[in-house]
């Protein structure tokens, strides 16, 4: 490049940031890149993915580290692995007059390169071998067609991009330190909150400067004599708040804040959409609470903010007060950076209104489709969105690369009403099947077999076959009307399996929606979401003829389990009598024995069993006492390990095992 520092300080003149692609061989990229940035002080340079041995950097899948921070330079190495949630929340990261520098192979074989992060949304590591992704053709073809890219390939004379101009960008802060019209209201929002002591939630895209202001509000607040707590999902996310506050700004995590509860006038939460709901909640009953976040997905909880945290925040305080920014503050509102990863990713998929009156129309959707139509693709993952809590970008590269996934979507006059989407499950071999049982492996993956095997005591579940529904969603204004229960109708007429099945959140409204529509619950969850606070409940529907027989005999071993517990049906939903089967509640409590089945799952079984049956080799007294303890309900082994002398929950569970031996 000619003038690669003048290329630099114009973009810092005008006050944006541009995408570097460097394709070609690893070993090429990464040394291109750090001749890019030899006159840099390596500080200011966030290197996610492999790097050469002497530079610093973080590993793929740690890039949550970089939120919070600003850096003058990123460098994502996709020889590391394209991880979509890693490439967002990074590329807010970067200051005005930086670069992203995106390592990756050259173009035309980068979508059948073998990479890493394939390995996420497959079971076996092997299955990612030969996958060939449109997540990044498509992104491939973004990056070829979009003006503002820079791409510098192996092999090829790099041509000096233009100079870009336009007027200076300048940012002068007031005499409060606020930027932009934006900043001086929501300051004054603020403060006014912590005045009357009515909770705040403060939304905006990264760059918006929601943690200065945060910091700027605690230092007019401790100012004032206010006593100010600070609190985010770590320390490091909540630096840039403490940077911007000339004043001692306690920082407690947000765990010691609920369990010491310290005393503070106003709670600053950075960062909250990375903190659970449940917890969310529980700060905002006890603190008067200024929460600052941004709203998209790649940002711990994803959606749940929005979807969860907000509602039951104004069920708690009614008209509370909620400020959004639009205008950058850490860079230009020209920057091209920006939007791009915003198409990259999908990050403002909207799903259009669909006409209220009008015939629905199903049919499966192919990805090539999806891959031809971006238009559709975003109205569909814009629609996908709205229906859970937890979507993030990379829900996008698995819709466009998971094997086994299938997606259905419900037309009104070409307008998307409703989707499904499905995942395919189970048919495990045998040995893999006897692994998962004993707990010896967890592939990634087939959720419904591996959770009935492992947890439900249902050994013969992981040799069937599953279509698991991840989502199904009805755009809200065509909501009630049956559309839902319309579309898994057609979903069961059109598949071939031998169960429908979904894990959700239990929610009395979800419950009654699958059972409504034929589904039995076959499994609850032993704690909550931390996102919903819900414990996960799996509900199957019977679509071959072994599963019709099979499906009866499960419900009834799973209402054993909940009466061995002293656990009612949730939302009173009606299970069948309860089946003890003496041959299942043995076998649990052998392979419990010797290998590494889960105690809280097994702990009706053994109890059972222990009943039943007696030792055939004697039991030390503190055997004795141990196996009385721990098959207690809701005996925790933390809990037994202090109150029977045991070095932790581990030796405990240890013992227990050694101790069940005895009865074989």
């Amino acid at each position: 490049m000619t003038d690669w520092p003048g290329f630099r300080r114009c973009l810092l003149h005008l006050g944006e940031r541009r995408l570097l692609v460097l394709a070609g061989s690893a070993d090429w990229t990464q040394a291109r890149a750090q001749r890019l940035l030899a006159g840099d002080p390596a500080s200011t340079t966030l290197w996610l993915g492999d790097a050469p041995a002497d530079v610093s950097h973080c590993p793929m899948g740690k890039y949550h580290t970089a939120l919070g921070r600003e850096y003058r330079n990123l460098v994502f190495n996709a020889y590391s692995g394209l991880h979509p949630d890693a490439l967002g929340a990074a590329g807010g990261a970067l200051a005005a007059g930086g670069v992203l520098l995106l390592l990756c192979p050259p173009l035309e074989h980068w979508p059948t390169f073998a990479d890493p992060d394939l390995r996420r949304y497959v079971a076996l590591p092997e299955q990612a071998e030969g996958l060939t992704s449109p997540f990044v053709a498509r992104l491939v073809s973004l990056l070829r067609t979009d003006p503002h890219v820079l791409l510098w390939q192996q092999g090829e004379t790099f041509l000096p991009p233009p100079v870009p101009s336009g007027p200076p960008w300048r940012l002068r802060a007031d005499a409060r330190g606020c930027l932009n019209g934006q900043q001086r209201h929501a300051l004054a929002r603020l403060l006014h909150s912590a005045r009357t002591h009515r909770p705040l939630v403060l939304t905006a895209d990264r760059g918006r400067g929601k943690s200065s202001l945060l910091g700027l509000t605690a230092e007019r607040l401790l100012g004032a004599g206010k006593r100010v707590l600070l609190t985010a999902p770590s320390p490091g996310a909540a630096a840039q708040v403490q940077a911007r506050c000339n004043r001692p700004l306690p920082f407690v995590a947000p765990d010691a804040l609920l369990a010491q509860r310290p005393r503070a006038d106003v709670l600053l939460v950075d960062e909250a959409a990375a903190i659970p709901v449940p917890m969310l909640l529980t700060l905002a009953r006890r603190y008067c609470c200024l929460f600052a976040s941004t709203e998209h997905g790649y940002e711990g909880t994803g959606l749940g903010f929005a979807l969860k945290f907000q509602p039951a925040l104004a069920a708690l305080y009614p008209g509370f007060f909620k400020v959004h920014i639009d205008t950058p503050a850490r860079w230009s509102p020209d920057d091209p950076l920006e939007p791009l990863l915003f198409r990259l990713l999908a990050l403002n998929a909207d799903a259009p209104t669909p006409p209220a009156t009008g015939t629905l129309r199903m049919a499966w959707v192919e990805r090539a489709r999806l891959l031809a139509d971006d238009v559709l693709l975003q109205q569909v993952f814009g629609l996908l969105t709205l229906a859970h809590y937890q979507t993030r970008p990379g829900d996008l590269r698995q819709l466009l690369d998971a094997p086994g996934v299938s997606l259905a979507l419900a037309w009104r006059r070409d307008v998307p009403v409703a989707a499904a989407l499905l995942l395919r499950e189970g048919e495990l071999d045998a040995v893999l099947a006897e692994h998962i049982w004993r707990g010896q492996r967890r592939p990634r993956g087939h959720l419904l077999p591996q959770s009935l095997a492992f947890h439900g005591g249902l050994g013969e579940a992981c040799g069937l076959g599953y279509q698991r529904i991840m989502r199904i969603v009805v755009h809200p204004a065509c909501q009630q009307a049956g559309i839902g229960s319309q579309l898994l109708g057609w979903l069961k007429q059109e598949l071939s399996t031998d169960f429908l099945g979904t894990s959700f959140g239990a929610s009395a409204e979800l419950l009654a929606f699958w059972h409504g529509n034929g589904f039995r619950l076959v499994r609850m969850g032993q704690a909550a979401d931390a996102v919903s606070g819900l414990p996960a409940a799996m509900m199957l529907w019977p679509a071959s003829d072994r599963a019709r027989a099979l499906l009866p005999l499960w419900q009834r071993l799973f209402s054993a389990d909940l009466a061995s517990e002293g656990r009612p049906a949730p939302n009173g939903l009606p299970l069948p009598a309860p089946l003890v089967d003496d041959g299942r509640d043995r076998q649990r409590a052998r392979d419990f024995a010797c290998y590494h089945r889960d105690l809280y799952a097994d702990r009706p079984a053994l109890r059972r069993f222990v009943e039943r049956h007696p030792p055939q080799r004697p039991l030390t007294g503190q055997q004795q006492t141990l196996v009385q303890a721990a098959l207690v309900q809701g005996a925790e082994p933390a809990q037994l390990a202090r109150e029977l002398g045991y070095a932790g929950q581990k030796s405990v569970v240890s013992a227990l095992r050694q101790a069940v031996a005895c009865y074989f």
